[in-house]
């Protein structure tokens, strides 16, 4: 009930626009990094830039409290603008880090994004920015090209710091198809405890689809990615891949709002190597159902469920072979998330912004979809 009523309470202070935002996303059970496979939403053009077609004249800042897709347990915040020039549409946002990171699960099944892992001493993806180019040529087409730099010369420790990164992606839209390939080039890091400490990504690769079939979305997402860190000479590896397919319905309630569901399976694999090797795998089978509905002319309100009908994971701790958990299975316990989202629209100037829970009190547990027990986050958006 308490969280119910925090829910309910928090709608008087946060909101979401129609079509915008890492908020909006996570209050209808989506993915706030890159936005959604079925639902439309600005968002979308981190996962196929060709949606920077559609995703014109506007600006966005948004920021809040840390959720399981972002990186780290600290408020994220970012923000850029988008419009066009004749047949062109193009973008420039900023500091973006989390689109198309693949996750890692760890022996206690807690989820790390690629960009995270074994980073603890290093420099985090630093002054990043998306550049986007698109144009309808027929078929509508994108390409989105992301640079991250940062140097630390010695202020806080005797050795230089630094981290440089590169990504590229593409995407097309055409008719009842949307495709998409996503490739993260560059993201290394020099200087840890040490001066000869390297955190170093392997190429990333994040490569999906989806096509409208008589009134179903039907989707397919597949990311994978590695870290090697070389600490103290000794260098540990990590890869993971994951995959995610599945069919949704969106029903519109006239032009004043709709409801949707979906269903999906969900599969992961992550491995750690040092001297040998440990394997976790996970798997889960979500359902999502979800509304938005306009209340009144300048308020929106949106929620949803999530819960995992089925899912379990399982550790191989191949450096500790002889370990009472090695080889077991952990089923599911309470794996329900609620989200709940509003819009305030003041014209061309709309706030936005979510407030989830779930059933965990802080626990996490294999597929759960959220790790916090609560939280938040807020945007501003400016049609223009």
């Amino acid at each position: 009930m308490k969280r119910h009523l925090l829910l309910v309470v928090g709608l008087a202070l946060l909101s979401t626009s129609a079509f915008a935002t890492k908020a909006r996303m996570e209050s209808l059970g989506q993915d706030g990094a890159n936005g959604s496979f079925y639902l439309t939403d600005t968002r979308n053009v981190f996962h196929n830039a060709a949606n920077v077609n559609t995703t014109k004249n506007y600006v966005v800042t948004e920021w809040g409290n840390a959720t399981a897709t972002d990186a780290t347990a600290t408020p994220e915040a970012e923000g850029g603008f988008f419009s066009e020039a004749g047949t062109f549409g193009y973008g420039v946002y900023l500091d973006n880090t989390q689109s198309g990171q693949v996750t890692h699960y760890s022996t206690a099944f807690a989820q790390t994004k690629n960009n995270a892992v074994n980073r603890t001493n290093y420099s985090s993806i630093g002054n990043k920015i998306d550049v986007f180019v698109g144009a309808d040529m027929g078929f509508e087409w994108g390409v989105n090209v992301s640079l991250s730099s940062f140097t630390d010369e010695g202020f806080a420790q005797a050795y230089k710091k630094e981290q440089s990164g590169m990504g590229v992606g593409f995407g097309v839209l055409m008719g009842d198809l949307d495709a998409y390939l996503n490739l993260g080039l560059k993201d290394e890091s020099k200087g840890g405890l040490a001066a000869a400490d390297k955190w170093e990504a392997k190429t990333a690769m994040n490569l999906g689809a989806n096509y409208k079939l008589h009134g179903f979305t039907v989707f397919g997402d597949y990311k994978t990615g590695g870290v090697d860190e070389t600490a103290s000479g000794v260098k540990t590896e990590n890869k993971a891949n994951e995959l995610s397919v599945g069919v949704a319905k969106v029903n519109e309630i006239a032009s004043s709002g709709r409801w949707f569901y979906e269903a999906r399976y969900y599969n992961n694999k992550s491995e750690k190597k040092t001297t040998a090797t440990d394997t976790v795998k996970v798997y889960r089978i979500p359902l999502t159902v979800g509304f938005e509905a306009d209340a009144t002319s300048w308020l929106t309100l949106r929620g949803s469920v999530s819960q995992s009908l089925r899912g379990a994971g399982q550790v191989n701790l191949g450096t500790n072979p002889g370990a009472t958990s090695n080889n077991k299975k952990i089923q599911n316990a309470n794996t329900a998330t609620v989200a709940a989202g509003a819009t305030l629209n003041f014209g061309k100037l709309k706030v936005d912004g979510v407030i989830e829970t779930d059933g965990t009190n802080g626990t996490q547990t294999v597929g759960h979809l959220r790790t916090d027990d609560l939280m938040g986050r807020v945007a501003v958006n400016y049609w223009f």
